[in-house]
Parts: structure tokens; C-alpha cells; sequence
């Protein structure tokens, strides 16, 4: 299932590295931000409202400030009242240490909307607010599996209960790989790709059928366990009948997670297979691949090479 998180501009003014503080509208600052891309309103402080950004926190950089300087100050106030009642900015963000003018504070004002300002330059700013909010207010889903670092390759093991997939897991572990988390994935959606991590209650336990609960840093080591890792993969073990199976593996299938799609392979579980070294190839097979290398299909272009030349012998 699939949420949004969101943060208050009073839970924003309490973070430390953004250096903001309350200029106006004490009020409003338990507004929600839901949004995280972040605006920069030039056109709309000159009327333009075709492509604004409603819902989306404000940011005033100099430039802006510069505009607001020289433009009509009722003119001013019309636009900043109408572009902060088009939608529902959560606040405004002043860079650079600047003061509001006053048309700023009163079109905020009316509009229900509280006024910060930071001192960081609104280049810096802006990079940092950015990453912050990506951080805190991507998408975000739960999966039910086991996440594998093997390799740098983050891979998500999937499959019906009891297939075996946290002792594939275990065995990965014994071999050198790191565990990210067992049994739920706390899976975000960040930019172009997807982070997974453990919920803070599951942290480096695992739970293996006849075992039971297991402590992976206690024993393995602290090495043994990593707090997120990017999605590279998703290996979903399956019984050997169930689904039919691409034997040359030129077929590149995808799962989609949040939007992304991701590499999926199916791979059977037989007596005597040896999932954990399967899943390792597999793993470094896929680095190839985004290398720009795919074995399979270079194998088979060759064979249809082989048999063209054979069909114009034949000609001959």
C-alpha cells in the first residue's frame, strides 16, 4: 500500500541545517507540506499563473526580491494575493537573509500564509531544501520479502511464504553479502529510482522457519547489516512448474514498484540448487547488463548469424 508523508511549516522551522526562522503569519505555520518539489515564482509575481506551482512551498531569491523592488506595489500585492489563493502553498521563503517587502507580507498574510526566511543563499538553499524534502516526503510502500546487498546490487527477494527465501538470505550473509532488511521493506520512491530500508522495529532481525528469530549484527557483526540500499533487482523464487521459464533468458522482464520499473527474474527452487550462488550470478550478471553487456541476447544473435550464413551456403 502505497502513502505520502508530510511535514507542518512549524516541524520545518525546527530543522537545524535549513537555518529558518519566522518572519510572519505564527498562525499558519501548522500548514501541511505534502509537495516535494519546491517554486520559484517569478512569472506569477508578474500575473502569469498558466504553469504555477499551487501546491508547492515559495521560494524568494534575490532575483525575486529585486522585481518586487521595482514593480507597482499594488500591482504587487494583487498578484502575490491571487498566485497564494490559487492553490494552497503551505509558506514562503525568503533566501539570502532578505526582508519581505512589505506587499509580500501583507498579500501572505491575506492569503492565510506564513513568511520565513533563512539565511543561506538561495543556490545552497535550494539544493539543500530539495534533498530534505525528497527525503521526508517521497512515496513510500511496503513490501513483504528480503532485501540483499550482494555486491553492491541491491536485490529483493520475493516468493509465496515458506519458499525459502530468508535462508537464501542467510546464506548470502555467510557468504559476505549484507542484510537490509527481512520478512518487511520499507520501500521509497526517490527521483528516478527506489530505496529500500527496514522498519526501526525489524532492525537486523531476521526470522528463518525452525530457527526462529535471529540477531544478524550480533552474529555475523555489525558489518553484516546496512540501513537502506537502492533497488537494483527483484529475484522472485517460484516452484519449477508454476510459471514457464525463458531457458536462454533473453526476455528482460520488469516489476513496477511506486512508478519504477525494476529487472525481475524468476528463478525455480529445486532440490539441490544452490539459491544463494544463483542469486550471486544473478546479481552480477544484472551489473553487466546496465553496463550495456546482456550475454543471453549476444549469444542468440550470434546462433541467428550462424544459421543466416549456413541458409546462404546452402544457396551457393
Amino acid at each position: 500500500m502505497e502513502f505520502r508523508k508530510s511535514i507542518t511549516v512549524a516541524e520545518l522551522l525546527q530543522v537545524k541545517t535549513l537555518h529558518l526562522e519566522l518572519v510572519c503569519g505564527k498562525r499558519y505555520i501548522q500548514r501541511e507540506i505534502t509537495e516535494p518539489r519546491v517554486n520559484r515564482p517569478g512569472l506569477a509575481l508578474a500575473g502569469q499563473l498558466e504553469n504555477f506551482r499551487a501546491n508547492a512551498v515559495q521560494v524568494f531569491g534575490r532575483s525575486e526580491f529585486w522585481f518586487c523592488q521595482k514593480e507597482n506595489k499594488t500591482r504587487l500585492r494583487a498578484n502575490i494575493t491571487k498566485m497564494l489563493s490559487e492553490g494552497d502553498v503551505p509558506c514562503l521563503i525568503m533566501t539570502a537573509g532578505l526582508d519581505p517587502h512589505q506587499a509580500i507580507r501583507k498579500g501572505s498574510l491575506s492569503a492565510d500564509v506564513a513568511v520565513l526566511k533563512t539565511e543561506m543563499e538561495s543556490s545552497d538553499f535550494m539544493a539543500a531544501f530539495s534533498r530534505f524534502l525528497d527525503d521526508r516526503l517521497s512515496p513510500v510502500t511496503h513490501l513483504h520479502g528480503v532485501l540483499v546487498d550482494v555486491s553492491g546490487i541491491g536485490v529483493l527477494i520475493r516468493g509465496d511464504a515458506g519458499i525459502g527465501k530468508s535462508e537464501c538470505a542467510l546464506e548470502l550473509i555467510k557468504r559476505g553479502h549484507i542484510l537490509v532488511a527481512d520478512d518487511v521493506i520499507e520501500v521509497q520512491k526517490r527521483g528516478r529510482y527506489l530505496m529500500g530500508s527496514c522498519p526501526a522495529m525489524l532492525k537486523h532481525y531476521m526470522e528463518v522457519r525452525g530457527l526462529g528469530v535471529l540477531d544478524v549484527a550480533l552474529l555475523f557483526g555489525v558489518g553484516a547489516t546496512l540501513d537502506e540500499t537502492k533497488i537494483d533487482m527483484e529475484v522472485v523464487l517460484t516452484s519449477p512448474n508454476k510459471s514457464p521459464l525463458d531457458r536462454l533468458g533473453v526476455d528482460q522482464k520488469n516489476t513496477e514498484i511506486l512508478g519504477i520499473e525494476v529487472p525481475s527474474l524468476l528463478l525455480p527452487v529445486t532440490p539441490g540448487r544452490n539459491l544463494a550462488v544463483l542469486i550471486e550470478v544473478a546479481a552480477l550478471n544484472q551489473q553487466l547488463k546496465s553496463q550495456g553487456i546482456f550475454s543471453a541476447k549476444e549469444f542468440s544473435q550470434k546462433i541467428l548469424d550462424k544459421m543466416k550464413q549456413g541458409k546462404k551456403n546452402e544457396k551457393k
